[in-house]
């Protein structure tokens, strides 16, 4: 059998094409996939573009398409709809792409993934099957964790600690030099003039985590929030799915979970290990691409042995994370 994973990010897709050993047989890259930023016609060509890489031809017995923005029912309506157009008839799933992390980084097919990047998300699948997945609509659905959020906190923290409503902290220098201005005046009237742009904000989360293993109070406490943070909606995603109890895997994956230093992973461990202390806390060391590919063995009811997680990391192509 052959299981095609798909995972459909907002600047790329990756696709990869698996035997049932677990011998990847080919792979492919294409566009942004977030089809609520480029639309639906982009998105289906985007993933398109990736899968004619990947087949080379061939026909898979059964796809999983782990996708951004596959949100809110509508979403999965559209994605599902749209995604037919690619004329594959086997067995096929459409997931949110937290559900790719939590696989790829499993070894079971049941347990958690949260991603934390520019922002957030939490999700999972239960022993019997059945997925819980947060809105994750950011501050309307009460979401504290992500770059953006570690980002602004860093200004805030900063500012404050520049006027005096807060604590010193290292971020006030540091954050200075990063946008090459003499004062927080200056700093202010460029925000005020739209010079500083999101993207710039989300980039000081790193920042973040150097200053906090130098030390900084400030800094620690922000990596500390977030951690804890991530760990609660892992614990509520465990709580929904019944697997308090259970030897299961807690996953996560997104650019902020690799922040410097250990202080964020520590603090997920110690809080989700409050509700199940049987669980395995990880960081993802796998492009989430390979969860699509064990989802769509998943769907046709295929066990992947420990031999099948090995070759797949053995053979998996960097490009693709």
């Amino acid at each position: 059998m052959l299981f095609l994973g798909v995972d459909g990010g907002g600047t790329k897709t990756a696709a990869l094409l698996a035997d049932e050993q677990g011998k990847i047989l080919g792979a492919g890259l294409g566009g942004a996939a977030n089809y609520h930023i480029v639309g639906l016609e982009q998105t289906v060509a985007s993933v398109r573009q990736a899968i004619e890489q990947a087949l080379q031809g061939r026909i898979p017995d059964a796809v999983c398409y782990c996708m951004a923005a596959a949100d809110m029912p509508f979403d999965f309506e559209q994605l599902r709809g749209a995604l037919s157009a690619l004329g594959l008839t086997c067995p096929a799933v459409v997931h949110n792409d937290v559900i790719s992390i939590f696989r790829a980084g499993s070894r079971f097919p049941y347990g958690v993934g949260v991603v934390c990047g520019t922002g957030f998300n939490a999700g999972g699948i239960s022993k019997d099957g059945r997925e819980f997945r947060l809105p994750a609509l950011g501050a309307f659905t009460g979401d504290r964790a992500g770059g953006a959020d570690l980002g602004m906190g860093a200004m805030g923290a900063a500012f404050r600690a520049w006027d005096g409503r807060g604590q010193p902290t290292m971020l006030a220098d540091a954050i200075l030099q990063t946008f090459d201005v003499p004062n927080f005046e200056m700093l202010a009237e460029r925000y005020v003039q739209h010079k500083i742009e999101y993207e710039q904000i989300v980039e000081l989360a790193p920042l973040v985590f150097e200053i906090a293993e130098q030390g900084d109070a400030v800094a620690q406490q922000m990596i500390r929030a977030q951690g804890i943070e991530l760990g609660t909606a892992a614990n509520a995603v465990l709580r929904r799915l019944e697997l308090t109890s259970e030897d299961c895997d807690v996953v996560l994956g997104g650019s902020v979970v690799y922040g410097k230093g250990e202080l964020l992973m520590n603090t997920v461990n110690e809080t989700v290990h409050q509700v199940n202390p049987a669980a395995m806390v990880k960081r993802l060391d796998v492009p989430p691409v390979a969860g699509a590919v064990l989802l769509a063995a998943d769907l046709v009811g295929v066990r992947v042995s420990d031999q099948f997680h090995a070759a797949l990391r053995a053979t998996f192509r960097h490009d693709l994370s």
